[in-house]
C-alpha cells in the first residue's frame, strides 16, 4: 500500500504542474514561430509592390519587396555602426540610412548599404550622392531596437548602433510615413554597397519544452525514490 508524504506529494504536485505548464507553453511558442516564419518566407517571395501601397497595410508591410521614387535628402544622412567580417578580420564600416523624400508624399528612411569606416563622411564619395528624383527597389524592414548594453546613439556625429527608424527620427527631428526602413537591394555608382540582412530568428522551443517535461520527470523519479527510501510503499501492519 502506498502512503504518501503529506507535505512533499503537495509541494511536488505544484511543482510539476509548474513544469509541465512551462513546456506546454514552449510548445505554443513554438507553433507561433513556426507560423511567423512561414509568413516571413512568404513576405520575401512576393512580387515587389509600390511603397504606398505596401505601407497602407501596415504591419503586412514588414519584410516585403517594395519600390519607392522619391529624392534623398543628404543633409540628414545618419550612420548605422556595423563591422564587417569577410576572409579576414572584422572591418570597422557603417550603414549609410538617408531619408527619402516620396513624390507621393511623406518620408521614408533607405538604408542604402555599407561603406568602410574610411568613406563615412559624404565628401569621401561624392559620386554616389545622387541628386534628384530617383526610383529605389529594396525590402522593407522592420527596426531593430536596442539590446541592453547597445552605445548610445552619438547625436553630435549621427552615429547609432542599431537600425532603429523611430529614433533615428526623433534625433534628426523628421517625421516619417513609417518606421520601416526600405533596404536598399541596387546600388548608385560610387553609392554604399547593399547589406542584406539576414533574417536569423531563433527557434529554440522545442529544447526548451523538452527542458522542462526532462524536469518534471525527474521530478517524479526524486518523489518516487523518496518514498522508497522512507518505506512509504508496501505493508502498513
Amino acid at each position: 500500500m502506498f502512503r504518501p508524504l503529506p507535505g512533499l506529494t503537495v509541494a511536488t504536485l505544484i511543482a510539476l504542474a509548474i513544469l509541465i505548464a512551462l513546456g506546454t507553453w514552449q510548445l505554443q511558442r513554438r507553433a507561433e514561430k513556426h507560423a511567423l516564419l512561414d509568413q516571413i518566407a512568404d513576405r520575401l517571395q512576393a512580387a515587389p509592390a509600390p511603397v504606398e501601397i505596401l505601407l497602407a497595410t501596415g504591419a503586412y508591410a514588414a519584410h516585403r519587396a517594395a519600390t519607392a521614387q522619391g529624392v534623398f535628402d543628404h543633409t540628414a544622412e545618419a550612420y548605422v555602426y556595423a563591422p564587417r567580417s569577410t576572409d579576414g578580420p572584422p572591418r570597422p564600416g557603417f550603414r549609410i540610412v538617408t531619408p527619402l523624400r516620396l513624390v507621393s508624399g511623406g518620408l521614408l528612411l533607405v538604408d542604402r548599404g555599407w561603406v568602410d569606416a574610411a568613406l563615412k563622411a559624404p565628401d569621401t564619395r561624392k559620386k554616389g550622392q545622387v541628386e534628384g528624383e530617383i526610383e529605389v527597389a529594396g525590402t522593407l524592414r522592420p527596426s531593430s531596437l536596442p539590446a541592453t548594453f547597445t552605445p548610445a546613439p552619438d547625436l553630435a556625429s549621427r552615429t547609432f548602433y542599431q537600425r532603429d527608424g523611430a529614433a533615428i527620427a526623433k534625433a534628426l527631428n523628421l517625421t516619417l510615413s513609417s518606421t520601416l526602413i526600405l533596404e536598399a537591394s541596387s546600388r548608385q555608382e560610387g553609392g554604399p554597397e547593399p547589406l542584406p540582412t539576414l533574417v536569423n530568428i531563433p527557434d529554440n522551443h522545442l529544447q526548451y519544452a523538452l527542458t522542462w517535461f526532462s524536469l518534471a520527470l525527474v521530478l517524479l523519479v526524486v518523489y518516487w525514490r523518496m518514498h522508497v527510501i522512507r518505506g512509504r510503499f508496501g505493508s502498513n501492519h
